[in-house]
């Protein structure tokens, strides 16, 4: 599901964002800040799902927060700025943004399944 929607994510971004300069550094921007949530994300999720579901949720829902926040407050300051196109960052942040949102789920997925497993075993 998030996968299709990721690559739906992509053809909009094809579609709408002009491979001008403004284009490609906006794209550029957007990838970049989106590698960049995709790899703290990944090292903050695995730590606190160590931590517990009830520690893991609440950084989940913190960290969800925290890059809207970002990526709204980006938008703005590349609107008044017209440095690059605010249209290219926020497609290309998007496609990964929900590709670290699936991530996210493998992640929270395994941790339950891991946890469901050991307590049917001690059960036993």
């Amino acid at each position: 599901m998030v996968g299709a929607f990721v690559g739906l994510l992509v053809v909009a971004a094809l579609a709408f964002v002009e491979p001008d300069g403004d284009g490609a550094r906006g794209a550029a921007v957007g990838a970049g800040l989106g590698l960049l949530n995709l790899a703290v994300g990944y090292l903050v999720t695995k730590r606190s799902l160590r931590h517990g579901m009830k520690s893991a949720m609440a950084t989940l829902v913190g960290g969800f927060l925290a890059r809207l926040f970002v990526v709204a407050g980006l938008m703005l300051l590349f609107r008044r700025t017209d440095a690059i196109d605010p249209a290219a960052f926020a497609l290309t942040f998007m496609v990964f943004f929900f590709a670290y949102l699936g991530l996210e789920m493998i992640l929270v997925e395994r941790s339950t399944a891991r946890s469901s497993r050991a307590t049917a075993r001690e059960a036993v």
